[in-house]
């Protein structure tokens, strides 16, 4: 089995196969004289942040991912006995990548703490590979795909190439850098005053007009049209660039 992972660990680069290895051995081996309180606390923190960098990984469909993380125990834990079970550790409440803190716990010894740890998290994703300002559209010409550091900003990411293309920009996108959801909208496809074909559609009926659109719209956004033969205004949704449908 190939291992990628690599973790920091007091100034130096433990392999998650020796990880891997020393979590299948028994509680009571591990325990035994090898493992100090600080050695744990890094250990299991460790295993879980590559298993919830592993689940956003799979749930956002990144291809590439690679990450180091520091853990920076309290110099208190030293005093403490190592924990006879398994630490229960809070789980993130986001993106376990910056500098983070979580709630470290050992029930049978009663003892908890806060625990930091820094993470770098390197990724391959779509970027913008130039500079685009707000009302461009967004083509697949203007996006590479780019193995880069995510910064502490760098929340919901746009991670494939359908989240981006064809969507319209409405915060500024920098040259090779993340794209986040949030600076992109559906793609105005119908603007006021524009001549629209409306659309109907129901149990196998179709039927299109002429229509003007007296409101903006982009994607399943509700706007109010003109149908232009009956002179009725009607809600319609822009379906693409100039159509609009109706719903029954």
């Amino acid at each position: 089995m190939a291992c990628s992972y690599f973790y920091k660990w007091n100034g130096t680069l433990l392999s998650c196969l020796f990880i891997l290895l020393s979590s299948l051995l028994p509680l009571s081996l591990s325990q035994g004289s090898v493992l100090s309180v600080n050695e744990q606390i890094e250990a299991e923190f460790t295993q879980l942040i590559a298993r919830e960098l592993k689940q956003w990984q799979k749930q956002t469909g990144v291809k590439s991912l690679h990450h180091e993380v520091a853990i920076r125990v309290p110099s208190g834990a030293a005093n403490l006995e190592v924990c006879s079970d398994a630490l229960t550790i809070d789980g993130a409440t986001g993106l376990a990548f910056g500098n983070i803190q979580r709630r470290i716990e050992c029930h049978p010894q009663g003892w908890s703490m806060f625990v930091r740890a820094n993470v770098k998290v390197r990724v391959s994703i779509p970027v913008a590979n130039r500079a685009m300002k707000r009302g461009e559209l967004v083509s697949r010409s203007d996006l590479d795909w780019q193995s880069i550091t995510l910064r502490s900003s760098d929340r919901n990411l746009a991670t494939r190439i359908d989240e981006i293309v064809g969507r319209q920009v409405i915060r500024g996108l920098r040259r090779h850098k993340a794209i986040q959801v949030q600076s992109l909208s559906a793609p105005q496809w119908v603007n006021i005053g524009d001549k629209v074909i409306i659309e109907a559609r129901s149990d196998g009926f179709y039927a299109n007009m002429q229509g003007e659109a007296l409101e903006s719209g982009g994607e399943g956004q509700a706007i109010r049209v003109k149908n232009l033969s009956s002179g009725k205004v009607i809600t319609a949704y822009p379906t693409a660039k100039g159509r609009v449908a109706t719903q029954f």
